[in-house]
Order: structure tokens, then C-alpha cells, then sequence
């Protein structure tokens, strides 16, 4: 199936464990991804304004990434890529439960992406 048809569920399972994208430590029950959504929606507020603070959930944060480092981000998440700059919005907004304790050792991937998948999107 081209990832253009994943749901929002199927694309965090292949960011966190796909093949050659394995982050440490970020957990993946869907609680976790429940706190990622949140994370995406502080990333797309700070895609928004250029400067300055950032408001979320009824709260003014101070920046921890520029506007265009934002945009990087949700652009590689749309293509199922982790970013480690995500690790400080969710620490800030209070969606930390996402991030267990950093695990040593790698991973087995759960999925890999086709090369079809990959240039379809």
C-alpha cells in the first residue's frame, strides 16, 4: 500500500521502527503516539511564527526551534523520518511520556519501506 494511504497510527510504527530510523528511546504504544500528535501540533504552532514565543494548550512557551528548523521537521515527519529536535518540543509541552529511557543496543526494523513507497509517498 503507498504510504499516502497510512493513517497517522501506521506512519508513527514506521518512524519509530522502520528500517534505518530506529530513534533511541521513543516509545510506541499508541498513548506515545497520542503525545506525538500533540508534539506534531506544537511543531505546526512554531511553523506559524517567525520569532518570539509560541503559544500551545493554553500556554506561552519560549522558542526551541526557529520557524524554518519547524518546517524541516514536519516535512521529514510526512516522510516517516525522525528528527532529535523533537525530543525538546516534547519535553517542553509536557508530552515527554513518549520518550522512555534511552535504550542501548539497535533494534530490528518492523517495516521496511519499498522503493516504490519511498518515491510515491
Amino acid at each position: 500500500m503507498k504510504m499516502k494511504y497510512w493513517s497517522d497510527y501506521e506512519k508513527y510504527i514506521v518512524m519509530i521502527n522502520g528500517k534505518g530510523n530506529t530513534p533511541i528511546g521513543v516509545s510506541l504504544g499508541y498513548q506515545s503516539f497520542l503525545n506525538f500528535k500533540r508534539v506534531k501540533e506544537a511543531l505546526i504552532s512554531l511553523s506559524k511564527r517567525p520569532e518570539g514565543n509560541y503559544s500551545f494548550d493554553d500556554n506561552i512557551y519560549k522558542r526551541t526551534v526557529t520557524q524554518s528548523r519547524a518546517l524541516q521537521i514536519l516535512e521529514k515527519l510526512e516522510r516517516c523520518k525522525w528528527d532529535d529536535d523533537i525530543r525538546a518540543v516534547a519535553k517542553q509541552i509536557g508530552a515527554g511520556d513518549m520518550l522512555s529511557p534511552a535504550r542501548h543496543g539497535s533494534s530490528k526494523a518492523l517495516y521496511e519501506m519499498s522503493d516504490t513507497e519511498k518515491l510515491d509517498g
